[in-house]
Formats: C-alpha cells, structure tokens, sequence
C-alpha cells in the first residue's frame, strides 16, 4: 500500500490491508493487554489496601507519643549542671532556638531536599517504595520523608510492615497541616539516633565534640547531619573515613541546593574535627558522692525507669564552690601517702539544705559514701547532747561541778567496772561544766551522764537529728555509739538555729514535662528550748576560743564547736557552727574502723588537729561571701534550780540510791576554777582535750581518748 506525503513525513510504515507483519502474531496486543490489566489491578488493590487500612484509623490528636527516653539532668543551687542520669538512650530535648541554621539545612540537604516543598509526604517516593515493597513481598525501602520519620519514631516505631508505612504518611500528612516546618524539623533532630546512645542532636554533640549542639561548627554540623542513614557504618569513632567522605558529600549537597557556597565548602572540608573517642563524663566529679544521694532518693521517689528516661530536672541544694573549697581543704591537708581519709558535710541551719557533702576524694575507686554511709564512733563530739541534757533540767553549768580526777565506776549486775581518766591523767579536781567542756574531760562528763540519766542523752540526741540507733548506756556521754557526719552535722545545725531541727534536704524542685513535680519545703521543728541551745552555743563558742578548737578560728566571725575523738585515735571530729552554716569533718581510715592515727606528719591526730584544720580552711571560703553574724541570745532563758546531781559536788554522795555507785565517795569541796587551757602553739596540735572511748559491749568505755 502507498503511504501518503503525511505519513511519509512522520516516518510511519503503512502495512498493507489484511496482511500482519511478518513474525508477529497477536503476542504484542496480549502483552499490552496485559500490562493494562495488571496495572489496573495493581492500582485498585493499592487503593483498596490504602482505604482499608487508613478506614477507621485515628487523628493525630488523640495518639499518644511513644515514652522516648530522656535523660535526668541534675543542677546545684545556682543552676549549674553536675550530673546527667540516663540508661541506654542518652536524649537531652533543646529548644529548636538553640539548634544552628547549618544543623538544619544540612539535615534537609541529606535527608529531604524536597522537606519545604512537600506536605509531609513526597508521594513520587511513596509510590516508589509501594510498588518496590510490594514486587519484594516485604518492606524494602523506608520513609523518605523527615515528617514520616518524625512520626514513626514519635508514634509508631519501627515495625516493618505496609500497614506502619501506610499509618505514617496518612499522620505525616496531618502533622504537616498543624505544625511548622521548623517545628517538625526541630522535633526530628531532637528524636533520631546518632550512634554511641546519643539520641538528638544536644547529646550526640555532647558525644563526639563535647560540646553543647549552639556551638557546633559547619564542618561539625555537617558530619552530624550525615549520621542518622548508618550512625555505624558512618561513625567518626570506628571509621573515620567514611564518616569524613559522608561529610564532605552533605556539605557538597548543600552548595548545590544553595545553602552555602564554594568557598564554605573549601573550609568546612579542610577544618578539623576534634573527635572525642569517649563521651564526657556524665558527673562533675567534685560532686559525685552528692548526686549518688541524689540519685538514690530520686529511685526511691520515682522509680528507676522515670529516674533514667524520664528527662527530669532535678534543682539540688548544693552549692558547687563550696563543695570545690571542701575538697581542697582535705587534699591540702591530707596530701602524702598512708595518710587517712575525710568527709565533710555542710548543712544550712535555718532550712536544712545540704550545701556540701564530700564522701571521699576519688568516687571510681571507692563508692562508699564516708558521709553519711559510714558509721564511726563520734567521741567526746557528743558532749553537748549531755551538756544540753542537763541544763534543760536546771543544772546551771557555770555553778554546777564535779570532781575531775580518776574514776573506777562499779556497776550492778556484775558488769565491768567502767575506769574513766582524763587524755592525760591529770585530775584536774572540782570543775564546773563550762571548764569540763572546753578542756572536754571525760571524768566530769561520766559522772555527768549517770546524773542525767544515759535515756534522756539518747532522746535529746534523736530530737537533734541523731538518726541512728543508740543504746542508753554511760558510755554514750564519750562517744561509744556510732553515728554518721550528716546525722551529726543535722544535729549541730539544731544548735545553730537555737534548738530548731530542720531534716536535711538535698533536692529543692524536679521538674517533670515542664511541671513542677515536687518542691521542698523545708519545716523547722523545735526539740529544744532556744536559751538551752544558745548556753551551749556559748560554751562551744569558748571551746573554739581557748579550748580544743582553737585550729577552727575565723577572725572576726563567731564559731562554735567541739572536737572528737575516739580511743586508740582511730576516729577523729570538728563539729563546728557559726550562725549561718554548721559544717561536720571527719577523719579516719574508710575500710579499717580500728586503724589508729597516732601521728601523721608527726602530728596526734585528734579533732583539734586535722578535722579542725580542714574545717578552718574550707568554712573561711565558704563564709567568705557572708556577713558576720553574732549568736543571737533568745529572750527567755534557762531557769536554773539547784542541782542534786548524785555525783556532783554538793550532792546526794550515799551509796545505793540509784543502780550505778562508787567504790570510793567524792568528798563535798569548796569549788575552786582552774586555770583556763590555752590556745595551742602550734595550730597544727592544738592543746589535747579530754576525749572518749570505745564500748565494750557492756556501755562502758575506757575514756582514755582525746577530746
């Protein structure tokens, strides 16, 4: 058949009339019919599938967000950071603010160079992936946009199904009609996974650069952008080569999308990187010992799982410096090998606030908190409980006294007779209970406590603060019972607030989704009347004065305190106060409680000693931003009444009226004061006190330690 000039023109073949082509049969037209027909079926199954399973499926709105885990960050009083707490997933949330623009366009430059076009999901993509999951009979291809995977890691999770991938455009779709492109964008990076249990950019920042993500360079920006498609195969850490031609293809991707230009791209490529191979430490070290206490009572509080994941802002009491100051004082201190350890606690008297806790000097090697875990006989540090003891029963201590000389006290029941001397064995003769404090004489306080009565020691002692368990034996008055440094410096901050006990606090506020969860309010109780406490304020003050405190002066400042120690010098105190702080040390050999110091340096170690030196060293830091202030005398003050102490002079001497007696009688005497001690030398030994003893198992002691 002769084409026309048309035909001709076009290039089209005319096959003449009734004739097929040679070697063609029908084959062509099956073939074609067939390909329609499969593809009108594929297309009416993909619509059925998709109406099916987006037929009943619930608004954005009313799903709830995957429990994505957080990490706890924990602030000292002035809000600086000193411990982030998480499990696997470390993920600190930052306001999209505070994510740099080159994070940003970097991650869409990689990722979702179509993100500010499409509306939440890039159909040409999903189609593509349908039709390829669909020919492999399983999900072969993920989302392809930032929106759908926002969704699927803030909603759905991870399962590999079509249903999922159906689920996650349809609420990709409707996130994409409420939120802004910057919020999404912001949410995404906040959520993805980074590699090394960094999830979001704040914590892979902090990973890799140890740094915060505000500061992040291009260079560093684009590296991170890079992550998320294979945070293995792409790790800076294990292959730093591909994660450097992974960069450098992200910041090529921006210049060709017009987010930089040449020249950027010339200097981000050669700029270096600072990999850290470790992540930093999720602890300041200084307070390392504090935020375990923290911790602990956050677990009580909250549960592990809240504790770990749960992206709590905890504001603590602490006050970071004087936790530093705190830590210094004992390594100037304490600094050559085989020396002993330390603890100090610093607790605020007028709410309880635990301003410093120093639990030991190197937290990795030893977990054991020296602070309020370690249990050590206080020595003559419990004197004041017994001094308090008495003038709340009327015993005026300037006009009360008791013989100071050597004492063989026999018990009934056939228990041990309880010797009792001063440090020194001088017998000082009649004392009143002011000079007996401040020269901390054991035989005084002895015959003190029988006269008091050892269970109205223990219940002042409990009202105070003293948590542990205390038997209500003689030996108490010099210290046989242990107790911690926090229950003793809670109990010497009752002085200090004139009789007021407030219960230590670590913890001020957590905040919880954005919401005050908890909040402490700190509620004094008064345990004893305010002119008891302040008398023994006042003789404690004295004590610091001339006595075995002296080492612990502040010129200038009024201090009141008292020094401990135990027989055999294995455990040695300053409990010391000023009106606005009161602050416990401790010195002692942590896995030994019968190690003795009796010279380090070639000095004694007693609590006028190192205890007191610390103390000295680190309170005039930590006071140093304070005004001075004086003890404030109350308006009512203790009414005395003649004291009938049986073993005070002046008092009931017959024998067997009450179960404890003396071999021998004290003879009546005319009170004569002795000369007052003088301040040591050296202020590094000062004057030895009296002290305390060990119990022995029957209450009673050998007193022969230091004061």
């Amino acid at each position: 058949m002769r084409r026309t000039p048309s035909q001709i023109a076009l290039g089209l073949d005319v096959a003449p009339p009734n004739r097929r082509p040679p070697g063609k049969p029908h084959r062509v037209r099956y073939v074609v019919a067939g390909v329609l027909i499969a593809a009108v079926v594929f297309v009416v199954g993909l619509t059925g599938t998709v109406v099916a399973m987006t037929r009943g499926l619930p608004s954005l709105s009313s799903l709830q967000k995957k429990p994505l885990g957080r990490t706890t960050l924990v602030y000292d009083r002035e809000g600086r950071l000193i411990a982030q707490l998480h499990g696997a997933t470390n993920r600190v949330p930052v306001a999209r603010s505070r994510i740099p623009n080159a994070l940003k366009d970097a991650t869409v430059a990689i990722e979702d160079k179509r993100f500010y076009q499409d509306h939440g999901v890039d159909f040409r993509a999903i189609a593509r992936a349908a039709v390829t999951d669909l020919l492999a009979g399983r999900v072969v291809e993920g989302a392809s946009t930032i929106t759908e995977q926002y969704v699927k890691n803030a909603y759905l999770g991870d399962q590999q199904t079509l249903e999922r991938k159906v689920r996650e455009a349809w609420l990709a779709w409707q996130l994409a009609g409420r939120w802004s492109k910057d919020r999404i964008l912001s949410a995404y990076l906040n959520t993805v996974y980074y590699g090394q249990g960094a999830y979001g950019v704040q914590a892979a920042a902090e990973t890799f650069f140890h740094k915060p993500v505000w500061r992040l360079s291009l260079a560093q920006s684009a590296l991170l952008a890079g992550l998320p498609r294979d945070p293995t195969g792409y790790s800076p850490i294990f292959d730093p080569a591909d994660a450097l031609a992974r960069r450098n293809l992200v910041l090529q991707q921006m210049q060709r999308q017009g987010y930089i230009s040449a020249g950027q791209v010339r200097r981000a490529e050669h700029a270096r990187l600072h990999i850290y191979r470790t992540a930093p430490a999720t602890r300041d070290e200084a307070a390392d010992y504090f935020v375990e206490y923290v911790r602990q009572q956050l677990v009580q509080r909250y549960g592990a799982s809240r504790v770990y994941e749960g992206g709590l802002r905890v504001y603590t009491t602490l006050d970071l410096d004087w936790q530093r100051a705190a830590i210094d004082a004992i390594r100037n201190t304490l600094n050559q090998p085989g020396d002993p350890s330390s603890a100090v606690v610093t607790i605020d008297p007028e709410t309880g606030y635990i301003r410093a806790m120093v639990g030991g000097l190197d937290f990795r090697r030893q977990q054991f908190n020296l602070a309020y875990q370690a249990r050590r006989q206080p020595g003559s540090a419990m004197k004041p409980f017994v001094l308090a003891a008495a003038i709340e029963r009327g015993a005026d201590p300037a006009t009360t006294y008791y013989d100071s000389r050597p004492l063989h006290i026999a018990f009934p029941n056939g228990a041990p007779t309880w010797n009792v001397t001063t440090f020194d064995g001088t017998a000082y003769g009649p004392s009143s209970l002011v000079q007996a404090t401040v020269r901390s004489d054991n035989t005084v306080y002895a015959q003190l406590v029988l006269d008091v009565g050892p269970k109205n020691v223990v219940r002042i002692a409990h009202r105070m603060g003293i948590t542990s368990r205390l038997k209500a034996v003689p030996s108490i008055a010099l210290g046989s019972q242990v107790v911690n440094p926090l229950e003793m410096a809670t109990a010497y901050a009752t002085f200090a607030d004139l009789g007021v006990r407030h219960a230590p606090i670590a913890i001020r506020r957590v905040v919880a989704d954005g919401h005050v969860d908890y909040a402490a309010r700190p509620r004094g109780k008064r345990v004893i009347p305010a002119g008891v406490a302040y008398v023994v304020d006042k003789i404690l003050e004295e004590n610091v004065q001339v006595g075995t405190g002296v080492a612990a002066q502040l010129p200038g400042r009024p201090v009141a305190g008292k020094t401990g120690t135990t027989s055999n010098f294995v455990d040695a105190w300053f409990c010391g106060f000023t009106p606005n702080l009161a602050s416990v040390v401790w010195v002692g050999y942590p896995r030994n409680e019968t190690t003795p110091m009796y010279a380090v340096h070639g000095i004694q170690v007693v609590g006028g000693s190192f205890p007191a030196i610390i103390w000295h060293a680190y309170m005039a830091l930590a006071l140093s931003g304070l005004a001075p202030v004086d003890f404030t005398q109350p308006a009512v003050m203790p009414t005395y009444r003649p004291w009938h102490g049986r073993y005070a002079i002046g008092g009931s001497l017959s024998p067997g009226v009450v179960p404890y007696q003396t071999p021998t009688p004290l003879p009546a005497a005319t009170p004569t004061a002795p000369a007052a001690p003088q301040p040591s030398s050296k202020p590094a030994n000062p004057a030895p006190g009296n002290g305390n003893g060990n119990g022995n198992g029957n209450g009673q002691a050998n007193g022969n330690g230091q004061g």
